[in-house]
Formats: C-alpha cells, structure tokens, sequence
C-alpha cells in the first residue's frame, strides 16, 4: 500500500502534491509517509514550496494580464495595439499574446453572439415557430394519452424552441431577441397543445371509463 501511495503521488504536479501536502493532517500515517518520501526525492519541502510560489506568482501575473486586456478591449483597442500596451516580468511575450488572443475572441464571440441582425430576427420567427408547434403537438399528445398535466415537461418545451432557434439563428439566448423568442414560443406551444387537446379529447387506456 505505501509504495502504491508513493506511486501516485509521484505522479502529482508540483502544485498538487504541495496541495495534499498542506493538508496532510487529514491523512493516514501511511499516506503522509508516502508523501513525505515524494517530497524528499523531489528536493525536500523548501524546494517544492519555491517552486509552488512561483507557479502561484504566475497564475496570479496571467489574471493581472486578462484583467488588463478586458480593460483596454473596453477601450475599443484592436487585439494588436493591446499586445503592444502590455509586458509582464515573469510572463514571455507568447504567453502573454496568448492571453491576450484568448481573451480578445472570447469576447468578439459574446458581441457577435449578442448582436441583432435581420438573420437573428428571421431565424427566431423560423425556428420559434417550427419550435411551438413541435413542443404544442408533444403537450398535447402527453394530455391526450395521459389525461394529465405534466408541468415538468414545460422545460423540454423551452429546449425545444431553443434548439431550433439556435440552430436558426446560430445565436444563443444570451441575444435577447432569441431569449423573448423562445419565450413566446414556448407560450404558443401550450397555448397549441392545450387547444389540439380541447379538440381531441382523452385517447388513453382508460377512456371507456369516462
């Protein structure tokens, strides 16, 4: 068991085995044997924790770098005239570009996801509406042949027009005219099932009892 122990945590980063190794009171006798012996064919506990405060250095540079780049993005600057405004002492240019591409896209694919384009708008229409009358025909197909009301089912009604807006408009629902969308349509489909059902009546196994 002790070498399976030392095994494992061998195979821990630097931060994880400094990690277990804050907490080792929480382990067995064995356990922090095992960790003991790691640490020591690793350098020893000095060492390790040298080499942790630096990787928590870095992480901490690399929030500092995104915060930055959020900042100057706000400000309407390009990716490249961003790269240029920042510099790091313990960051390389390439991490530090990377960040910066990383961050930049992540929010030129919010603004796109949020503009409202005329295909926004048609691919609502479309697929709010082929999304209300699949999930109003599924309303009332389980009141037909149930004879009740599932409310649960309200939330399939939702990813249902979701899934054929999106897939319309390519947008999410953080687009607020895909969100007020779905919204209505999901209205239509209980509004249509309810009405398909109002027409049809109950069909299930216990209608000869009514």
């Amino acid at each position: 068991m002790l070498e399976e122990l030392i095994e494992r945590y061998s195979q821990y980063s630097d931060g994880e085995l400094m990690t277990v190794y804050l907490n080792k009171n929480g382990y067995t006798n064995e356990a922090q044997k095992a960790l003991e012996t790691v640490v020591e064919r690793k350098g020893g506990i000095q060492s390790l924790k040298e080499r942790y405060d630096k990787i928590i250095e870095k992480e901490d540079e690399k929030l500092k770098i995104h915060e930055e780049v959020i900042k100057l993005y706000e400000e309407g600057l390009t990716q490249n005239d961003i790269n240029s405004r920042l510099d790091s002492e313990i960051l390389s240019i390439d991490e530090i570009k990377e960040i910066t591409e990383e961050t930049y896209n992540s929010f030129e694919l919010k603004k796109k996801d949020e503009k409202i384009k005329s295909s926004t708008i048609i691919g609502s229409i479309i697929g709010g509406i082929i999304g209300g009358t699949t999930g109003g025909i599924l309303w009332a197909l389980q009141m037909i042949y149930s004879g009740r009301v599932f409310y649960i089912f309200a939330i399939g009604l939702f990813f249902i027009s979701y899934g054929f807006i999106k897939f319309f408009t390519k947008q999410s629902k953080n687009n607020i005219i895909v969100f007020i969308t779905i919204i209505i349509s999901v209205i239509f489909a209980l509004v249509l099932g309810t009405f398909i059902y109002d027409i049809l009546g109950y069909h299930g196994p216990n209608k000869h009892l009514q």
